[in-house]
């Protein structure tokens, strides 16, 4: 009886010792391609994985750092990251400190919920990662810095929490120096920028929900990347994309982006890239376009904002096609500038005008006249606000009406030679549909 008592004493000792691990003692003695179970509860950090391992956590599994760098580290290839809520890293933006900080290629990291950090998850000159599924929320309990503050979109108080000072967040997903990342069905806030992109190419960006940050979307020097269907909404500005080329721009929605400054999407020095079917609404400024050549913009909605399009200068070999700009408050600023080097017609298609004169003798559902979006008021609306008060005035309407019949000589215009009445996506829809049912028949 005795001995059968210390045999099972000796045995409970070793069960206790096992589950006395920490979580770095246990990553530190599996073997690589191991999979490693974190169970329910608050488990220290913070932890170093350097082997390829997958390591899940049940439900309420949490790593919580020390405040202080890096909550988890991804030093290895081929590592799997899954059902953790992560919390607690450094707040140092010199050293990039994050929940989850990655160096190691091919890593997934999905269905977590991070919180309480600097950045949410930091890419450093990988390949292949995977960012699926998390809820990414930035650090919001920041006392007040003395350094000053950024200058620029998103930094008037009615951009941001008084409790938060924004150059002193993080973002949510930071990558630099990184190729073929795949980052779809994520939620970020409250961080400084959502998704963020320098010098990463040929990537995908998918399905995602970014609100309540600086930049949804800030998009430096990176090429051949496709954005589908996300969701930039109630943000400084939903996102900007500067100095890269042959982009996908397709099926986003840009909303309600609102402040002194706040733009939906700003397109700045891109080239030989495609804007096709995204939603661009309730900004101060809906798209602006500058310093860009060669892109087609096909099918977007711009609607409902303060200036619906700001098309600056030095672009060149742009196509806009089946485009709507309705409700906007100003449909056109051009400053001035010369922007007879892009076409607001592909194929004899152009684009919807809400106040655009409709004459549609053969009933294409193209009008027979061109249009002609006046632009008399240009940069003047960010000096003196006050101008926009003129902009449903009679005057101003007549000096429309006389410009869609003749060009006033030294006012700043855009010219669609084929502009677009509303019956024209109702015809082409007809015609498709006798088509197949044509093709059908034979």
């Amino acid at each position: 009886m005795n001995a059968r008592i210390f045999c099972l004493a000796i045995v409970l000792g070793i069960t206790n010792h096992a589950n006395s691990a920490t979580l770095q003692e246990r990553i530190d003695a599996a073997a690589p391609g191991d999979t490693i179970r974190i169970e329910a509860g608050v488990h220290a950090g913070p932890i170093v994985i350097n082997k390829p391992l997958t390591v899940v956590g049940e439900r309420g599994a949490e790593i919580r750092g020390d405040g202080r760098g890096n909550v988890v580290t991804i030093a290895a290839d081929d590592v799997t990251l899954s059902g953790l809520r992560i919390t607690g890293s450094g707040l140092q933006l010199s050293d990039d400190d994050a929940a989850v900080f990655v160096t190691g290629n091919r890593a997934k990291i999905d269905n977590n919920v991070i919180a309480d950090s600097l950045h949410g998850i930091y890419l450093k000159k990988i390949s292949g990662a995977q960012i699926l599924n998390n809820r990414i929320q930035g650090k919001t309990t920041l006392t007040a810095s003395t350094e000053p503050v950024e200058k620029g979109i998103g930094t008037s108080t009615e951009n941001c929490d008084t409790t938060l000072v924004t150059n002193r967040r993080g973002n949510g997903i930071h990558q630099w120096n990184c190729e073929g990342t795949l980052i779809r069905g994520n939620e970020i806030s409250d961080t400084r920028d959502g998704i963020y992109f320098s010098f990463t190419n040929n990537s995908r960006v998918e399905n995602n929900l970014v609100h309540h940050v600086r930049y949804g979307l800030h998009y430096m020097y990176s090429d051949g990347n496709v954005f589908e269907n996300n969701t930039f909404s109630e943000n400084a500005a939903g996102a900007a994309i500067m100095f890269s080329k042959e982009l996908v721009v397709r099926g986003n929605r840009f909303i309600n982006n609102r402040g002194h400054r706040a733009y939906g999407l700003i397109f700045q020095s891109c080239d030989r890239s495609r804007l096709e079917q995204n939603e661009i609404s309730e900004n101060a400024v809906g798209l602006s376009f500058n310093q860009c050549n060669e892109n087609r913009i096909v099918g977007n909605r711009v609607t409902h904002n303060y200036i619906g399009l700001r098309f600056g200068s030095n672009s060149d070999g742009n196509a806009f096609t089946e485009n709507i700009f309705a409700h906007n408050l100003h449909p056109v600023e051009t400053g001035g500038s010369d922007v007879s080097g892009s076409r607001w017609a592909v194929n004899g298609v152009g684009n919807f005008w809400d106040d655009s004169f409709e004459l549609d003798l053969d009933g294409d559902g193209i009008n027979d006249l061109p249009h002609r979006e006046l632009d008399l008021f240009g940069v003047l609306r960010r000096d003196f606000p006050a101008v926009a008060f003129l902009s449903d005035s009679p005057a101003l309407k007549l000096l429309r009406f006389a410009e869609e019949r003749a060009a006033l000589p030294g006012a700043s215009y855009i010219e669609d030679p084929a502009p677009l009445n509303s019956r024209f996506w109702t015809l082409r829809a007809q015609r498709a549909a006798r088509s197949v049912i044509s093709s059908n028949t034979k």
